[in-house]
């Protein structure tokens, strides 16, 4: 059985994760609390259209994978 690619790219919230990361690391948590009270808010304060953007990205991803036949693409080719 050949078994697709497991690229986190093709995992749009592996992608959200990236951005929650990116967020509290602006924000320096100080403690345990502190960092779950931030990504507690930051999780709620994720814009839809950022959502939006990571699903819409995906039959693109998808395509662009199936003609590099599962090898490896540039995110300039999305």
């Amino acid at each position: 059985m050949i078994w697709p690619s497991q690229s986190p790219d093709l995992n749009p919230i592996e992608l959200l994760w990236d951005e929650l990361d990116r967020e509290i690391r602006n924000h320096c948590p100080r403690s345990k609390q502190h960092l779950w009270e931030l990504l507690q808010n930051n999780w709620k304060n994720i814009p839809i259209e950022i959502l939006q953007q990571l699903v819409s990205r995906m039959p693109k991803l998808c395509k662009i994978l199936i003609k590099k036949r599962g090898g490896y693409f540039d995110e300039r080719d999305v």
